[in-house]
């Protein structure tokens, strides 16, 4: 554990930013299981797009990987 205060600090918002991205990946994860599913609407297949996007743009996921989820999920 840290002795200087500003790492401390750091140490403690370094776990709840974890916690944070845990929590949208897993979300991200959960609403692409329900549109590789069979028969998803195109209501669902946009969410899926604009969720991916907000993953992109915030550093969550590659850009890369992005665009690999976006073209199979239309597929």
């Amino acid at each position: 554990m840290a002795n200087i205060k500003s790492a401390i600090k750091r140490a403690e918002l370094n776990v709840k930013q974890n916690e944070k991205n845990s929590a949208q990946k897993n979300q991200l994860c959960v609403l692409l299981s329900k549109l590789f599913e069979a028969n998803p609407s195109e209501e669902l297949y946009r969410a899926a797009s604009s969720a991916i996007d907000k993953a992109e743009t915030k550093g969550l996921i590659h850009k890369n990987k992005a665009s690999r989820d976006k073209s199979t999920s239309c597929s």
